[in-house]
């Protein structure tokens, strides 16, 4: 991950996960999050559409959808948004410099003996690892 970013000029801003100017910070926050066994996820970043504002600059948005089994709380998220960032090349590389992640929908599941309940429906922000 930390390759994707130029390190000595970014702007993470993740909402409710928080805005961070430091790789380890992020880094961090993720590895408390999602580096769990019982964590089995799926992200993905879909219908890119990347402009070019300059020879070493472009922007984009792309559309993401994430997917959380929580296997030992017996819980599922479901998540949507989009990413917009901005890039530029750095020593003949394309770096991220902005990324920011809006929320547009978000479903949390938990399940008690065989019952599945509805936790969060709607467009409010929350995660699994938070209840």
């Amino acid at each position: 991950m930390r390759s994707c970013y130029d390190e000595d000029d970014f702007l993470i801003d993740f909402g409710f996960i928080g805005e961070f100017t430091d790789m380890d910070a992020f880094i961090g926050v993720f590895e408390s999050l999602a580096c769990h066994p019982t964590h089995v996820d799926m992200h993905h970043g879909t219908a890119p559409e990347i402009e070019m504002t300059g020879p070493d600059t472009a922007k984009g948005r792309w559309r993401m959808r994430f997917q959380l089994l929580e296997t030992e709380q017996k819980q599922v998220q479901l998540m949507s948004g989009y990413y917009e960032d901005e890039y530029a090349r750095v020593n003949d590389e394309w770096k991220m410099r902005v990324s920011k992640y809006t929320l547009m929908s978000n479903l949390f599941l938990s399940s008690a003996e065989g019952v599945v309940a509805i936790e969060q429906i709607g467009s409010a922000p929350g995660l699994v690892t938070e209840q």
